[in-house]
């Protein structure tokens, strides 16, 4: 989970997202370090309005993707974000159970 979570920090940091960069980077370290607020945390980041599924990843929004980039970079945030939700909420779950 936090290879992934790097994946999707340095795609954000590639185009100049402080904000949900700096979130996903700490969310990954919490989870190197085995401490499972970074899941919850990361989980957080869903829902509602301003959320990270929000994000669009364009020159409007002060990012540094150019006309040719702006489809391309969505669509892989997009996977990897859903890809890193489905994996979140099932280790929260996992551990839940645990409990």
């Amino acid at each position: 989970m936090a290879k992934l979570l790097e994946r999707i920090h340095l795609l954000l940091a590639k185009y100049g997202e402080k904000h949900w960069s700096a979130w996903l980077a700490r969310d990954a370290r919490l989870i190197r370090n085995l401490d499972l607020y970074g899941v919850e945390h990361f989980l957080s980041a869903f829902g509602g309005m301003g959320s990270i599924n929000d994000l669009v990843l364009h020159p409007i929004n002060d990012h540094q993707n150019r006309e040719g980039e702006i489809d391309a970079a969505n669509i892989e945030l997009g996977t990897l974000l859903e890809e890193a939700y489905k994996l979140g909420k099932k280790l929260y779950a996992e551990k839940a159970s645990e409990r």
